[in-house]
């Protein structure tokens, strides 16, 4: 690990993210992938990625994993898309999503920021330096600043069908198929014929939107091809492993969420929505169901009887929702295969249903689109760890505009009102302020 000596750090996390979303604009930042904790979590940042390891196979990680020991200085970023983690799970051939279901990036060098505004680069020193010049570039550019770019979301299914979707859904439960099961939809949005030209620019419009009005702890932006980007608003961490810091073993922490109520503009309301999600019992035995499902997974790793879940649920309250989470640890012998975690715990359990592989079956038959990143997980490999957020509240944009999947856990005794007022909630941060 190295770094630079030679430049002063940008000074806040602020002029950090505005130099981003300038150069951005600019087209100054090829092959950008931006992690962003926005002040609430690490941040990593890089361009220029040196080699690229991409395809439909889950086997692939191994490459990555024998690069990644050779040089741990060196920083690994990319996603997984859910179909590969489902078609692993079923046993089945990958490769239905319109990119390839892996691709992780290695760059020369990468900054990371935490949470308190500390810096260091990893990699290579030259290139840091020369990652800094361009921010440093960036920071004093003009900045675009128009109104949010986008058309409003309209649901690329007829409410009827939805419904429809919902009640068979609701059958198999009836039927014992499944415990719970997360369904989404399909909304999309067209560019207003205000938006500033150039699919760039309008991705950096839309991001510094997005995170001033509502700010995620795994936020991120990444370049999937020349005029294809990945926007995520995503508040939830799938997996963090932190080697050698249990007594010699690797630590891994999940925090599933499940179970929500939209925020209220009046605070005495807010207050009673967030009481009333930790008093449901529906939602929390929802919750409890995700819970045993990640313990489970986390089983499978784990030094024998180190799983341990908080014996309750929190409420936390989120720029749009109050959701309940619940925090998982394990500890795990160290030097296990990149490619043994992440199929321990890929997919997620909160997005897919319990039991896990039946529920990823059902989904398979009730949805028509395919999810891609949307439930997947973007994965950052650095010298101390690994984390993977699991992209909800996740878009793909280009240059006709914006795709964005949307989903909720469908239970027996759910009730339709409330799912679609989750819907609406978890779909206002991609809308009009």
């Amino acid at each position: 690990m190295a770094s630079d000596p030679s430049t002063e750090p940008l000074a806040t996390d602020v002029d950090l993210a505005g130099a981003v979303l300038r150069g951005l604009g600019q087209g100054w930042l090829p092959g950008l992938a931006w992690l962003d904790g926005a002040g609430m979590s690490r941040s990593f940042l890089g361009i220029e990625p040196d080699l690229v390891i991409e395809g439909d196979d889950i086997a692939q990680l191994d490459g990555v994993d024998a690069r990644w020991r050779a040089d741990r200085s060196r920083v690994w970023v990319g996603w997984l898309t859910y179909e590969l983690g489902v078609d692993h799970l079923l046993g089945r051939r990958a490769g239905r999503g319109p990119r390839p279901g892996l691709c992780l990036r290695r760059y020369p060098a990468v900054i990371e920021r935490d949470a308190q505004g500390n810096e260091q680069i990893h990699g290579d020193v030259d290139a840091g330096r020369h990652l800094r010049a361009v921010l440093q570039r960036s920071a004093v550019a003009p900045l675009h600043d128009p109104p949010w770019p986008l058309e409003p979301l309209r649901p690329r299914l007829e409410p009827r069908e939805q419904r429809a979707r919902l009640e068979r859904a609701r059958q198999h439960l009836a039927a014992g198929d499944t415990q719970q099961i997360n369904l989404s939809q399909q909304f999309g949005a067209r560019w207003k014929a205000s938006a500033p030209p150039g699919t760039p620019i309008r991705v950096a419009s839309a991001y510094a939107s997005l995170r001033h009005r509502r700010p995620a702890s795994m936020g991120a932006v990444l370049e999937a091809d020349a005029d294809t980007w990945f926007l995520s608003n995503s508040p939830e961490t799938l997996l963090d492993v932190r080697w050698g810091v249990e007594q010699g073993n690797d630590l891994a922490r999940s925090w599933p969420l499940e179970g929500g109520r939209g925020r209220e503009s009046d605070p005495q309301r807010d207050a009673a929505a967030a009481r009333s999600l930790l008093d449901d019992r529906r939602d929390r035995e929802e919750h409890q169901l995700v819970v045993e499902l990640v313990r489970e997974d986390l089983g499978r790793i784990a030094v024998p009887g180190t799983v341990a879940a908080d014996p309750a649920p929190k409420a936390v309250t989120l720029p749009a929702v109050h959701r309940l989470v619940s925090e998982l640890s394990a500890s795990l012998p160290p030097n296990l295969p990149l490619r043994t975690i992440i199929e321990a715990v890929f997919p997620g359990g909160s997005i897919s249903g319990v039991p896990k592989r039946r529920t990823a079956e059902l989904v398979d038959q009730l949805e028509e689109h395919a999810r891609g990143i949307y439930c997947g997980a973007i994965v950052v490999l650095e010298p101390r760890g690994l984390t993977m957020s699991l992209p909800v509240r996740t878009g793909v944009v280009d240059r006709y505009g914006l795709t964005l999947c949307v989903g909720g856990g469908v239970m027996l005794d759910g009730n339709a009102e409330h799912d679609e007022l989750d819907t609406l909630a978890k779909i206002a941060a991609f809308s009009a302020p």
